[in-house]
């Protein structure tokens, strides 16, 4: 067994994905061009505004991360505990649910505290290469993931 005792402290301090962007932009056009082509105009495009708005509140929360519950830190102390702190200053001590998943592209993290849950999406161009590399490693060598 490994102890997290005598790790160092872990900082993540993400930023905005070019990656992720696009990936949101090429899903949202392309159901878009499905509804117009399949529907009446009339029809789709009270989905298609909807469906933009949905994409704006998205971009917003997880590309710019300017909501008020948007993820701006999170710190993995060497006691093992999570620390969070969003936007609007708030910092909440979490702990990361077993549901979070690991790729060698892409992290997503499930963090949990007092019946909130808070969503990080990280793809590797969103954190330096050390830092992603080195969360990777603790989250699989943990075991928490």
């Amino acid at each position: 067994m490994s102890s997290t005792r005598y790790e160092p402290s872990l900082r993540i301090e993400p930023e905005p994905s070019s990656i992720l962007k696009y990936l949101l932009i090429a899903n949202f056009s392309g159901v878009t061009i499905i509804l117009l082509y399949l529907f009446p105009v009339f029809f789709a495009l009270p989905s298609v505004v909807l469906l933009w708005a949905y994409f704006y509140q998205l971009y917003r929360h997880h590309i710019l991360r300017s909501t008020p519950s948007s993820i701006r830190l999170l710190v993995r102390a060497t006691e093992g505990e999570w620390l969070l702190r969003t936007r609007n200053g708030e910092e909440r001590e979490v702990t990361l649910s077993s549901s979070s998943y690991i790729h060698p592209q892409i992290i997503i993290l499930i963090l949990q505290a007092e019946g909130k849950r808070y969503i990080l999406t990280l793809l590797h161009d969103s954190l330096s290469k050390d830092c992603f590399r080195a969360l990777s490693v603790r989250l699989k060598a943990s075991g928490g993931v």
